[in-house]
């Protein structure tokens, strides 16, 4: 637990972001088939190269298991309604700080002149005892959702402010040059012609510390 805390201390020091889409640590995969009721055409990587084993076939269960259960999804609203077909589009982006890495997944559905975006991650710590990790796990989500308001007060062309409810626990994020960002779906805290808009606070106003007498989960690595 402590060695977990130290690395995040140095990694927000250090700060080296790459997407790590050139490198060879997955590979990315491809399903596309269309039908008369829907189509599919999905873009995720499958990891291959991390460290940690174990990790890495839960990471990708995890990533399979998400596109699985929206391919349901699809092929039941598709057999329930006639008309014109569901279109399902996922992207993905892999975002690397030493060894913590965050998969965004972007989801969009169309029906017809009807659309639907939401975008989800996978958050992991590549080591002996790492693990997939969520926001209350690496931050205070009391202290994090001060700081979101106080961003969107700055900026109220552009966020709903006197709507925003606080950050949900499954909020996609990722880690970058010691931001945490949180990408938000489409329409949550924002216009839609901001599409997925996101929200960049600096990690260490947010992140769990150690303290005496105080326990926190394991923490990942962030850069």
């Amino acid at each position: 637990m402590k060695h977990l805390c130290s690395i995040i201390l140095s990694l927000l020091i250090i700060g080296n972001t790459i997407n790590v889409e050139a490198e060879s640590l997955y590979k990315i995969r491809h399903k596309d088939k269309i039908t008369q009721d829907w189509e599919i055409h999905v873009d995720y990587p499958l990891f291959e190269h991390l460290k940690n084993k174990t990790l890495q076939e839960e990471v990708n269960r995890e990533i399979v298991q998400k596109l699985e259960h929206t391919f349901r999804n699809i092929r039941r609203e598709a057999s329930e309604f006639v008309g014109f077909p569901v279109l399902y589009y996922e992207e993905s982006t892999v975002y690397k700080q030493d060894d913590y890495y965050s998969v965004v997944m972007n989801t969009s559905i169309t029906r017809g002149e009807q659309y639907h975006s939401t975008v989800s991650s996978v958050n992991f710590i590549d080591s002996a005892d790492g693990k997939i990790t969520s926001l209350k796990d690496l931050v205070h989500m009391d202290i994090l959702n001060g700081e979101v308001r106080k961003v969107m007060a700055q900026d109220r062309d552009t966020f709903l402010y006197h709507k925003f409810n606080g950050v949900r626990e499954n909020t996609a994020f990722y880690i970058t040059e010691g931001q945490l960002v949180l990408v938000f779906n489409k329409y949550e805290v924002a216009a839609g012609v901001h599409g997925n808009p996101e929200i960049r606070i600096e990690l260490k106003r947010v992140l769990k510390k150690e303290d005496a007498g105080e326990t926190y989960a394991p923490f990942p690595i962030i850069t």
